[in-house]
């Protein structure tokens, strides 16, 4: 299975991607199968540019996601969680619609005709495949999943809460008095 079956293995993926050459080659072989909307795509969806956008709706709304589990099974899902689920997949879509449309000139029914045919192939023959173009047909499909997503953002709230609490530790540790006074006012 490639490593972007999940959303949580996306940093392993974006390592694997940023290796010289990873994307030039992807791009490469999706040329080679006439896929061109997939060949721009699968550069801007690694770009940090895209990426960006979702690292920081992920980070505004974990709090959404606090103390709730990793496994799906282990907390009840609230229909806000659910509603930030629907809103990033708004989001995901438009910026890639956005980008097919404005700056390849394609639509978006040409591009997911391409993903399918890419799929197609991976299916046929995986050892014809390259690995860069099958890693992102995965985390393409998995950033559509909402296992995926409550996993990745139960982890972003995880850190909020890691990050809340060293904040505080600094805060319990800072002096109540300020240096050299006393706490009438005075000097010390």
């Amino acid at each position: 299975t490639p490593p972007c079956g999940s959303w949580q293995a996306l940093r392993t993926a974006g390592r694997v991607m940023s290796s010289p050459g990873a994307i030039d080659t992807a791009v490469a072989y999706c040329q080679k199968n006439q896929w061109p909307l997939l060949s721009q795509a699968l550069t801007y969806c690694w770009s940090n540019e895209f990426l960006d956008v979702f690292r920081q709706y992920f980070r505004d709304h974990a709090s959404d996601f606090r103390g709730m589990k990793v496994g799906m099974g282990s907390s009840e899902h609230s229909l806000e969680q659910h509603a930030v689920f629907q809103e990033y997949l708004q989001l995901y879509e438009d910026r890639l619609s956005e980008y097919i449309e404005s700056q390849l000139g394609g639509s978006s029914k040409e591009f997911y005709e391409e993903l399918a045919d890419a799929k197609d192939v991976q299916a046929r023959d995986p050892e014809s495949c390259d690995a860069g173009t099958a890693l992102f047909i995965e985390c393409l499909v998995a950033s559509a999943d909402y296992d995926s997503f409550y996993k990745v953002m139960v982890r972003e709230a995880q850190k909020l809460e890691a990050r809340e609490a060293m904040e505080k530790m600094r805060w319990d540790a800072a002096p109540t008095v300020a240096e050299g006074k006393t706490a009438e006012g005075g000097d010390a």
